[in-house]
């Protein structure tokens, strides 16, 4: 990922204040699952998944219209039993098929089946990313709850305990050490799926993902009629080999996220 890329901001709906937050926003940790979770979003297994919900729940296929802008959550009329149970049905069939972290991504996508919009994915430094920061002592006094604890184990079984005296170099210099990094990398090796790309997905550069998408949506046309649409609607010239096989990869991709 180039400096420009790393430095763009991530979608609108992301919305934060704190001056170390909006630092965060856009570090490389978070960045790398974020689009590993865009990718996620587009494969059939998700659009199934959240289509059947919607119906199991009496959402709308399109999601409820806020009243006045406001996402209230739960919607009126959903009860905490009913909030409860979706959000066990998110974190078991999504979050724990693709490890991500199950409150912060359990909250994200029921918003969307929900509003059909991604709303506030991360609330915290360390929330959503490759990284979290904990008050582990803090933790021991006060649970915040099973499910809680249960999300930041999954997602980050590892952990380096730093002094209060540490400095900031005292830390790159001890993840820079190859004895610490090489047991660093073994306890990863124990608990990485290695079928999962989290991690590895880059940034797309968002104008030919849009294209993609859109000669995507209209795969079941001839390619002849896919080339004039795409010159049309977006002043682009294509020949039928790469329409083919932007279909072929996209088709790929949406089948499942894996390695």
């Amino acid at each position: 990922m180039d400096k420009e890329e790393d430095t763009k901001p991530l979608p609108d709906f992301i919305k934060f204040h704190e001056e170390g937050i909006n630092a965060y926003l856009k570090s490389k940790g978070l960045r790398k699952v974020w689009n590993y979770f865009l990718d996620i979003i587009k494969t059939d297994y998700f659009k199934n998944f959240i289509k059947e919900t919607r119906k199991k729940y009496d959402i709308p296929p399109d999601g409820f219209v806020p009243i006045d802008e406001h996402y209230v959550f739960p919607p009126t009329g959903f009860s905490r039993a009913r909030t409860n149970e979706l959000q066990e049905e998110i974190v078991d069939k999504i979050c724990n098929k693709y490890k991500l972290h199950k409150f912060d991504y359990s909250e994200t996508i029921q918003q969307y089946i929900y509003y059909n919009k991604f709303l506030d994915p991360i609330s915290e430094i360390g929330a959503s990313g490759l990284f979290h920061i904990s008050d582990v002592v803090s933790e021991k006094e006060e649970p915040f709850g099973e499910f809680f604890q249960k999300s930041d184990d999954d997602a980050y079984p590892i952990a380096i305990r730093i002094s209060p005296y540490a400095s900031q170099r005292d830390l790159i210099d001890f993840v820079k050490n190859k004895g610490a990094w090489s047991e660093i990398q073994f306890l990863q090796g124990k608990y990485a799926d290695p079928k999962l790309k989290m991690g590895k997905v880059k940034q797309k550069d968002e104008k030919i993902q849009a294209r993609n998408d859109f000669i995507y949506e209209h795969r079941n046309l001839p390619r002849k009629e896919i080339m004039h649409l795409v010159s049309e609607k977006l002043h682009e010239s294509l020949d039928y080999g790469l329409i083919a096989k932007i279909i072929s990869i996209e088709k790929k991709r949406r089948k499942e996220v894996g390695a």
